[in-house]
């Protein structure tokens, strides 16, 4: 299997969850995606954060290409369970940014890490300055007739360096979210997430 193959496989699995979203919204027009206005901030890409990243090499997901001088595009903290522990940080900055256009006019910024059956994190939805959020664990066993998760917003907050981005785009940004998910036996997960990021957009 070429290295490319195997790239485009790993973000497949990782963006299943966000074409999944799209086609159910898209099919319901009594969507509950909560969008909320982004802040552009130019000078982002001057946080000291990004030197730090710089300084460290890439996260990679399984079945992706493995390059040895790729730098670090997540900083992220995202943390999920019944109640969160921001203490209990072991592995919480152990994901990776990947942004892609596979719509017209929405890209969908995946902050998460994959193991070649699934993931785990959160997609970014962002479309004319807004967006929303929202957290994701994927398997290889995909039942269609599942009823969807429910996801609730706490709060959201986005910076990004740009209002608009065309493939091939640097990206630098910054999130902070809370959210609350409820699955269809009535069980609730938190997620939060906060830190920066950077990517390059890619075409899906």
């Amino acid at each position: 299997m070429s290295c490319q193959l195997m790239t485009k496989l790993a973000s497949i699995i990782l963006l299943l969850p966000a074409m999944i979203s799209l086609l159910f919204n898209c099919s319901n027009q009594q969507t509950t995606d909560q969008w909320d206005d982004a802040i552009i901030d130019a000078h982002l890409s001057k946080d000291s954060v990004y030197k730090q990243l710089d300084k460290e090499n890439e996260i990679f997901s399984a079945l992706e290409n493995r390059d040895p001088l790729a730098r670090r595009t997540s900083n992220v903290s995202y943390f999920s369970g019944k109640r969160i522990d921001l203490s209990d940080n072991q592995h919480a900055k152990y994901n990776n940014c990947r942004a892609y256009f596979w719509n017209t006019d929405t890209l969908s910024i995946n902050i998460g890490i994959g193991n070649g059956f699934g993931g785990h994190g959160f997609i970014i939805n962002y479309k004319d300055k807004t967006f929303y959020t929202e957290a994701y664990f994927a398997t290889d066993n995909i039942i269609p007739w599942e009823v969807k998760p429910t996801h609730k917003i706490v709060y959201q907050k986005l910076a990004l360096d740009k209002p608009k981005y065309v493939v091939g785009d640097s990206l630098f940004g910054k999130i902070e979210f809370k959210s609350i998910e409820t699955d269809n036996e009535g069980e609730r997960t938190e997620h939060f997430g906060k830190g920066h990021f950077r990517t390059k957009v890619s075409k899906f």
